[in-house]
């Protein structure tokens, strides 16, 4: 018992010796306070919860607008796109045949279409209104008012289509020698060119430059990476879900996995505020130039 005491206090020791010496390194190097600024950048930013409420969002805004367009013109490209980025064919379900037995080409079914996706994507703004809120945060600067609503709609329409013409491009994974590394850099672009473009709408212009680009190009490593990862879990998530729950799992899978692709958007955002205050080279590259403006000489200010 007494050695049990003795191994569990000189554990506790050594744990608090580590603890202090991570916390000198952290504080006493500039690498050190990088990574602290880092660490305290993802906490402030409360990444687990701004992530849930972006993956939320994201599954009642950019979902429904991706099935509604398939569904007023056709199905398959709304398959394609969830099969290709949450793992699961819409059309196994029931809502194949009750898509199925609606005609399509009939006035009525096109006017209700049209008139449903203007609500889906007036509503589904809430999608781009969080993640402006994000934004704001991470670079603590104003968020959009309502006069500049007409950026909810472009972010949510951009984002609903960058996913469709990712799901296209795999296609090139089937040309020869070089189809694979080809779709990947594609992917890189589109997802580049759209986390330039949504955050430069959110704030305005706000952000721009070095600082931007920086998270345009995280965020597109990370969720093409993680696109990659999906295509070894969503099957075997999707299908396991399905079979346990139903529909039902295959919801809890999308959530889960909007989650985590949330996580990234905002966890590189986060990154790049704390890496653009280093003290070192790299800070100084993110930050760019400082403009700086040479005071008057006295005679003429005098003048």
């Amino acid at each position: 018992m007494k050695q049990s005491k003795l191994s569990v206090a000189l554990a506790k020791e050594a744990l608090e010796v580590q603890r202090q010496t991570a916390r000198g390194w952290l504080k006493r190097t500039a690498p050190g306070r990088t990574v602290a600024r880092v660490i305290k950048s993802i906490i402030d930013i409360e990444l687990g919860d701004r992530s849930m409420t972006l993956a939320a969002q994201e599954f009642t805004s950019v979902l429904p607008v991706i099935i509604v367009v398939g569904t007023i013109g056709n199905l398959r490209p709304a398959s394609d796109t969830l099969i290709d980025q949450f793992g699961f064919d819409p059309t196994s379900l029931d809502l194949a045949a009750t898509l199925g037995a609606v005609d399509a080409n009939k006035p009525s079914f096109a006017t209700f279409g049209i008139i449903g996706l203007l609500m889906v994507i007036v509503s589904g703004t809430s999608f781009a209104r969080a993640l402006g809120r994000v934004y704001g945060k991470v670079w603590n600067i104003p968020t959009l008012s309502i006069r500049g609503g007409w950026r909810w709609i472009a972010v949510l329409i951009a984002v609903a289509s960058s996913f469709g013409l990712i799901a296209r491009v795999q296609s090139l994974s089937g040309v020869d020698w070089v189809g694979p590394p080809l779709a990947f850099g594609v992917e890189l672009v589109i997802w580049f060119a759209l986390w330039s473009a949504v955050p430069y709408l959110l704030t305005e212009g706000r952000l721009r430059g070095r600082v931007l680009w920086a998270t345009a190009g995280l965020t597109a490593i990370g969720l093409a990476l993680l696109r990659i990862a999906g295509h070894v879990y969503l099957p075997l998530a999707a299908a396991s879900g399905q079979q346990k729950f139903g529909a039902l799992g295959l919801v809890f899978t999308t959530i889960t996995w909007m989650f985590v692709m949330s996580g990234v958007v905002v966890g590189s955002a986060a990154i790049v505020k704390a890496l653009a205050l280093d003290e070192g080279v790299l800070g100084r590259l993110l930050r760019g130039p400082v403009v700086t403006t040479e005071p008057e000489p006295a005679h003429e200010s005098a003048r």
